[in-house]
């Protein structure tokens, strides 16, 4: 019962703690492209792309 319990521990905190770490990668992303005056769009067929601060298409 003890080591159910323990693994259950474990598991959860390795799940919150990846998923921490995502939020933060994407938060920092979107900083990035904030300084560099990128602007992303998604088309109507799901693919991205981004246009730069002078109008220049970006993948």
């Amino acid at each position: 019962m003890f080591k159910k319990i323990l693994l259950m521990v474990i598991l959860a905190m390795s799940v919150v703690g990846c998923t921490a770490e995502d939020i933060d990668i994407w938060r920092n992303a979107d900083r990035r492209a904030a300084e560099r005056g990128e602007t992303c769009y998604q088309r109507a067929n799901g693919e991205y792309y981004c246009k730069d601060r002078y109008g220049n298409i970006t993948y």
